[in-house]
């Protein structure tokens, strides 16, 4: 492999990345700018998927009312740190996918 990552970005990206829970003031009193929002999805979309077909679906859930909207799926552990965080991303993969694959595939 020509450009192989060195092994402190594999263990930045892989081996010691850990998730862990931020206190409800902990965030930054800042707006998440929908340029650094797009430049996320944008690396998160670029997984390998079969034949390209992108099942990622992502929501940004920013406004008071949304967050409201929000509360009432989540659990009580996270409702604070939520409501809290300046925004949320909702992840999920759309099952119907294949529907998109006609635009999304196209041998050359």
């Amino acid at each position: 492999m020509k450009n192989r990552l060195d092994d402190p970005a594999l263990d930045q990206i892989f081996r010691t990345a850990r998730t862990y829970r931020r206190s409800a003031d902990a965030w930054l009193d800042a707006p998440v700018s929908d340029a650094l929002l797009k430049q996320a999805y944008d690396l998160a979309k670029m997984g390998p998927t079969s034949a390209n077909a992108q099942p990622l679906r992502v929501v940004f859930v920013r406004s008071a009312a949304a967050k409201e909207k929000l509360r009432q799926a989540l659990s009580e552990s996270n409702v604070e740190q939520t409501m809290a965080a300046p925004v949320t991303a909702i992840v999920a993969a759309d099952h119907a996918f294949y529907r998109h694959l006609p635009r999304l595939y196209k041998e050359e």
